[in-house]
């Protein structure tokens, strides 16, 4: 069985969709299969590109929005290739309805005797809007689901134009829009609301974390971080900018605090150093921007507490890497971050105000001790978990080829 994943961005490029697919690649190999991640990424000095023989590198590179350029690569470079190597298998990570190009691009796979795959990461805008408008109304998650559910299924059965599931598809920002032959999700929940009718076939991998062979290839593995009290990622609106704002904005502690730019939240430091600049941690010099981590775990070995009151995530996987190694994490009770950090973390009801944040800290401050050991037994087992998830992946991946795709 030979698979390829095919993503348009790939480390040097650290989100979590691109972590996840490279980690996806890693785990396979280590069990045999004869699998390699597929990108125009190119590589770049002084990062860690990843692994050599886990990457095909195929030029130019192209981002995601050219949609011109993204359709020029798959003719004149991923098609080619695909047919050369003779793959069974390809899966495409993360395909979003507003890309149309996908449509031609999982036709032509298919077309090449191929099965065609789907990594699914989180929820479209409008399934999550739906969703928090009605926790907002019933104040639970699961009521909130069941209603949505129940929704969609009273849609579907109306005698409307409306009753295509290719629009229905659409409207949700399903990946089965573009005719998929099966989606790996890398959570129950996201899962939950791309296919009311269970029409293809779907695998829950949750996102592989560090694993313990995976080779540094870059830096000597010297800490250069100092020690704080607080970390937090990625200031962005809706990885909960304003909390984070808020919490070193409030004049009433001493704390120290790191923030980590990340990969997008560099985009818009400007606008965070001025929400914060006035602040009488920033004047006293409590505060720290830092542009780019060599080894992540600098950053959760040298903090008290990881603080990630993001308001939505398809898995959230920085909020579990700090429990590998015992850090304590506060995060929203939100359902695909609780399918993460379980009760490893201290969580606090998704929408509250900042100070539940600012009591939170304080309480797992005075806890410190109490809050490592938990989340280092639930890094222990997302560990075991992801090891199972792995080699049932496999198994997943061989019936896949092993069944015939139904007429569409």
């Amino acid at each position: 069985m030979k698979v390829g994943i095919v993503s348009t961005y790939w480390p040097p490029h650290y989100g979590g969709g691109e972590k996840y697919a490279y980690n996806m690649v890693l785990g396979l190999r280590n069990r045999g299969v004869d699998v390699v991640g597929i990108t125009p990424t190119p590589e770049k000095e002084n990062r860690d590109n990843g692994l050599k023989d886990l990457t095909v590198r195929l030029p130019p590179e192209v981002h995601l929005v050219d949609n011109k350029g993204m359709n020029e690569w798959f003719e004149n470079a991923l098609y080619p290739h695909l047919l050369e190597e003779g793959y069974d298998v390809v899966i495409l990570n993360n395909c979003r309805v507003p890309f149309r190009f996908f449509t031609k691009v999982v036709e032509k796979i298919k077309g090449m005797g191929m099965k065609c795959g789907v990594i699914h990461h989180d929820l479209g805008h409008r399934n999550r809007q739906y969703l928090e408008d009605a926790y907002r109304k019933f104040g639970d998650w699961d009521k909130a689901s069941d209603f949505i559910l129940d929704e969609q299924r009273k849609l579907l059965a109306t005698d409307s134009w409306f009753v295509d599931d290719s629009m229905y598809f659409h409207a949700i920002d399903s990946p089965l829009y573009f005719g998929f032959d099966f989606v790996i999700g890398n959570t129950d929940w996201s899962c939950r609301f791309i296919d009311v009718h269970e029409t293809k076939p779907k695998f829950v991998l949750h996102p592989i974390l560090e694993l313990p062979n995976r080779k540094q290839t870059v830096g000597n593995g010297e800490e250069t971080l100092k020690s704080v009290n607080l970390t937090m990622l990625n200031p962005l609106y809706h990885k909960g900018r304003s909390y984070m704002s808020d919490i070193i904005n409030d004049y009433s502690h001493d704390w120290t605090y790191r923030v980590l730019l990340g990969s997008y939240g560099d985009f818009h430091k400007d606008e965070f150093r001025r929400m914060i600049e006035d602040s009488w941690p920033v004047q006293q010099g409590r505060v720290e921007l830092v542009q780019y981590v060599e080894d992540i775990f600098d950053a959760w070995r040298n903090t008290d507490i990881f603080l990630f009151p993001s308001r939505y995530e398809g898995y959230g996987m920085a909020a579990v890497e700090p429990m590998l190694i015992g850090t304590p994490v506060i995060a929203h009770d939100y359902p695909s971050i609780v399918e993460a950090v379980g009760e490893g973390a201290y969580l606090i009801p998704w929408g509250s105000d900042s100070q539940e944040w600012y009591d939170a800290v304080e309480e797992v401050l005075y806890d410190l001790d109490e809050w490592k050991e938990k989340a280092t037994k639930r890094g222990q087992f997302l560990m075991e978990r992801q090891e199972q998830e792995l080699d049932d992946l496999v198994l997943f991946l061989k019936e896949q080829l092993d069944t015939e795709t139904p007429m569409e």
